[in-house]
């Protein structure tokens, strides 16, 4: 793996995939959260250094959702 390897999975997965979900509550199970899904498996597979962040990334965005969907 080299360096701009790495630079661009940290890009993908931060710059493109983070970012752009963090802030959305997308309900369980509508198309929108699918593609997250699909995109993250996506990013798993292209980055496999990167498949543990990426999981913690959807964890974390489920647990939003669940939060924003329950008031607290």
């Amino acid at each position: 793996m080299t360096d701009q390897e790495v630079q661009k999975g940290f890009e993908e997965v931060y710059n493109k995939f983070w970012l752009n979900y963090r802030g959305k509550v997308l309900p369980k199970h509508s198309d929108e959260w699918e593609r997250m899904n699909t995109w993250a498996v996506v990013l798993m597979k292209k980055y496999p250094f990167m498949e543990q962040v990426v999981a913690e990334m959807i964890a974390e965005l489920g647990q939003r959702m669940w939060r924003r969907e329950d008031g607290s």
